[in-house]
């Protein structure tokens, strides 16, 4: 019976001491719960801090590019339309001056204000296309990409074709306008430093409600660490993108020209590289 009792007693404490044990266990579990708790709290804190930097510095490059355009602007109004204003001012007065028999004077007054009117015009033709293209709401984006390649092409001296295929025709403006303002761009950084004869634009929907947009030229090209950097206009394009929940890669070795490749989903479609 003694025999019982001192093993009874025995178990007894040993069951004590594991429960210490358990204890110290579960103890040690919620400390360690408590570490990864308050890192990942930590890492969320930091990931959200950079987001908001980022978030910051995309803010600021906004403003910057906006008081840039605006600060353009103004000096074509400034220059171009204050100089023919002035101008047809001056031929206008001399007109009201100008007495019966002085009508070869008042023919060239008025040719002159002709003259200066057109150039009013004609500037307030290229601020709006700057703006928003007006063909890009009266054709659709297939038009207002041909009319762009082709006025380029003029401007810059440089061939460029453009091959579209099955454009949607239906495509909403918010796509319609970013594929514009990247060809802009592209064309642009093109003209400024690729050193080319020839540009090509190719836009294209696939079959999974893709849309594809490629251009390249034939010029001197970068290297690969220029294109990672962000320059030449890479970066905003880069952002316009990533916007549209696109993809953008930058295809080039030196001498063998530079091709931008941009894909990005169709509106309501979820893009196919997504997980």
């Amino acid at each position: 019976m003694a025999a019982r009792l001192d093993l009874a007693e025995r178990l007894a404490h040993a069951l004590r001491r594991q429960e210490h044990w358990q204890l110290d266990e579960l103890a040690l579990s919620l400390l360690l719960l408590a570490l990864a708790l308050a890192g990942c709290a930590l890492w969320r804190g930091r990931q959200v801090a950079a987001l908001l930097a980022h978030n910051r510095a995309l803010t600021q490059r906004l403003l910057r590019a906006q008081e840039d355009e605006r600060c353009a602007l103004a000096r074509e109004l400034h220059d171009e339309v204050g100089q023919n204003c002035t101008a047809i001012r001056a031929a206008a007065s001399y007109i009201l001056r100008a007495g019966a028999g002085d009508q070869a004077n008042v023919q060239a007054s008025a040719a002159s204000i002709a003259g200066a009117a057109e150039a009013l015009h004609a500037m307030v033709r290229s601020m709006l296309r700057r703006l928003r293209p007006p063909v890009l709401d009266s054709q659709g984006l297939e038009a207002a990409l041909q009319a762009l390649c082709d006025g380029w092409a003029a401007q810059h001296g440089i061939a460029c074709h453009f091959a579209p295929h099955a454009i949607p025709a239906d495509l909403d403006d918010g796509t319609a306008i970013a594929i514009y303002r990247l060809v802009q761009e592209g064309l642009t950084n093109v003209a400024r430093h690729a050193g080319a004869r020839r540009a090509t634009v190719e836009l294209r929907a696939d079959a999974h409600g893709t849309l594809h947009l490629a251009i390249e030229d034939d010029g001197h090209g970068l290297r690969q660490d220029k294109t990672e950097a962000g320059g030449f206009g890479m970066l905003g394009m880069r952002e316009r993108v990533a916007g549209l929940r696109g993809h953008i890669h930058w295809i080039s070795t030196l001498g063998r020209g530079l091709r931008i490749e941009v894909a990005m989903p169709l509106a309501g479609v979820a893009p196919r590289w997504a997980a």
